[in-house]
């Protein structure tokens, strides 16, 4: 039988780790998203509005 000593340790871990873990899925989101749009819209999409 597995012994889990010292999970305490572990969980301490985790909550440094934690906020990187979600910084790099909200910026993987990000991106996925916006490839999404230049695919939906064309290249155009990443162009500034122009002005008239």
């Amino acid at each position: 039988m597995l012994t889990l000593a010292h999970a305490g340790h572990w969980a301490v871990n985790l909550l440094y780790v934690a906020p990187l873990v979600v910084a790099v899925g909200v910026l993987g989101y990000q991106s996925l998203k916006d490839r999404r749009q230049v695919k939906r819209e064309g290249d155009d999409a990443r162009l500034p509005p122009t002005e008239s």
